[in-house]
């Protein structure tokens, strides 16, 4: 009896039927039912090509119901074009897996896969076969390119942000002088332009640096940076330029490379450039106009890629005009001037520096120390003539030695005392300048930290204080 026969008998037929054609049977029912709720439409046809049975969503592919569909022959079904090319006629040719896009009468192009069934004697029986709809995965990739090109967009607007705090929050820029600083610093970050960077010591100037190679096409390369005050001037040129071997006594015998060498494909930095003997910086600038140099001792010209970032807490124009620079070395590097400005010409940024340096400090000693609102008075206004080094030196020097949580203005080292950064400018009453340095404090922790349960938390204060004191110094401020 064929797979035809049993499929198509009533129950009244069943009786003279073996056991085992009632469980194919009933097998098949299962394996459509599957077929049926996975996939937009599926059908078995026997060995022959003739259909026994068919999705409820047939018509709506074919143009054929289920009803008219079983019983007739995929190839008459192809030729009369409800179907093209079949899946199934493909599987009865080869007894193997198909998948293959077929045009269908009424839904267009959909992807469909045959496989031929086999009972466990692995006698071939028939085909099923199941299809997805084309249109379904076309609408995925353009949901998919949607989504994609959003994600790009926010990777973008993220890229900017980043970019705008010059790092991984390693520089805090508030104020204007800053923030105009830091935007040149970016916009000659990813050319190669040899710059040079201006400002007292201690304002960051290594530190910009490093976030400028970080944001340039050479960031996989290495950063070599070279404090050319701090090598004596006899060994300065073997530690820049490197030395072959028995170039002089105490060489080590198999010569030693550069640093400007080793700066090869990324950044040389060359802090304290002012420092430069007269004849190093000749050697330095037929490095820069050839991009080749010659080791100490040696005779071979080796060529040399990297980008020049300088640094200076000196005015090289006064040394350049009393010929202690040479001019031409100076507009070498100088094509495009940073300054960073000093710490007391941009307040903004004093307040949010200690609370980062505070934190800092906090989490590298595992500790919770906190401010109290006398405290940080005084330490806004205290000029930090040693700028940002001096303010996170200071910070972990109070975490380190404070013997309790929370630091008071009296523990503070005597020479924070003087408020004379509020009272400088002109006459005014100490109850004025207390209220005025509050309020900058409190001004100051809202902008950082933008509510006043974190501002309390930050100041060491209690939350009901910290909104009155905002409520004070802050027009239209409605929160509780």
């Amino acid at each position: 009896m064929s797979l035809n026969d049993t499929l198509g008998m009533d129950k009244a037929e069943l009786g003279g039927l073996d056991l085992d054609g009632i469980i194919r049977e009933k097998t098949y029912d299962k394996l459509h039912a599957i077929l049926d709720s996975m996939f937009e439409s599926a059908a078995i046809a026997d060995s022959e090509g003739v259909i026994l049975r068919a999705s409820d969503s047939f018509k709506d592919f074919y143009g054929l119901s289920p009803d008219m569909a079983i019983g007739r022959n995929v190839i008459d079904l192809e030729r009369e074009k409800f179907f093209s090319p079949s899946v199934i006629a493909q599987v009865l040719k080869h007894r193997k897996i198909r998948t293959l896009t077929m045009k269908t009468k009424f839904k267009g192009y959909v992807v469909i896969t045959g496989a031929p069934i086999y009972d466990h004697s692995g006698n071939f029986e028939g085909v099923v076969s199941f299809l997805r709809d084309v249109n379904d995965y076309t609408n995925l990739k353009k949901q998919y390119e949607i989504q994609e090109n959003k994600l790009k967009h926010y990777s973008a607007e993220l890229e900017e942000l980043r970019d705008k705090e010059l790092g991984d929050g390693n520089v805090i820029a508030k104020s204007t002088s800053f923030k105009r600083c830091i935007s040149l610093a970016l916009k000659v970050a990813k050319v190669d332009t040899n710059l040079m960077i201006t400002g007292e010591s201690g304002v960051g100037k290594s530190l910009i640096a490093r976030e400028l190679h970080k944001k340039s096409h050479r960031q996989d390369g290495p950063f070599i940076e070279i404090n050319c005050g701090a090598i004596p001037e006899t060994l300065l040129e073997s530690e820049l330029f490197g030395y072959e071997k028995g170039a002089f006594t105490g060489a080590h015998k198999d010569g030693k490379i550069g640093l400007v060498e080793m700066a090869e494909g990324g950044t040389l930095f060359l802090d304290e450039i002012a420092e430069l003997a007269l004849p190093l910086q000749v050697n330095l600038l037929r490095v820069l106009q050839e991009k080749k140099l010659t080791r100490v001792g040696g005779t071979k010209e080796i060529s040399v890629d990297f980008r020049l970032i300088t640094a200076t807490n000196k005015d090289l124009d006064r040394y350049v005009k009393a010929g202690e620079f040479r001019e031409d070395l100076y507009y070498r590097i100088n094509v495009v001037p940073l300054h960073i400005p000093p710490l007391r010409e941009r307040p903004e940024d004093i307040l949010p520096l200690i609370l980062c340096a505070l934190d800092r400090a906090n989490k590298e000693h595992q500790l919770k120390i906190k401010l109290s609102s006398g405290a940080l008075r005084r330490l806004l206004a205290y000029d930090w003539p040693g700028n940002v080094r001096e303010v996170q030196n200071m910070m972990e020097r109070l975490v380190v030695t404070s013997g309790t949580e929370l630091i008071e203005g009296e523990s503070l080292p005597l020479f924070l005392g003087a408020a004379s950064a509020i009272l400088r400018e002109g006459d005014i009453t100490l109850k004025q300048a207390l209220e005025a340095a509050e309020k900058d404090i409190i001004l100051g922790a809202y902008q950082t930290f933008g509510s006043s349960v974190r501002v309390a938390k930050a100041l060491g204060v209690g939350q009901t204080t910290a909104a009155r004191k905002l409520r004070k110094y802050l027009p239209g401020y409605a929160a509780p």
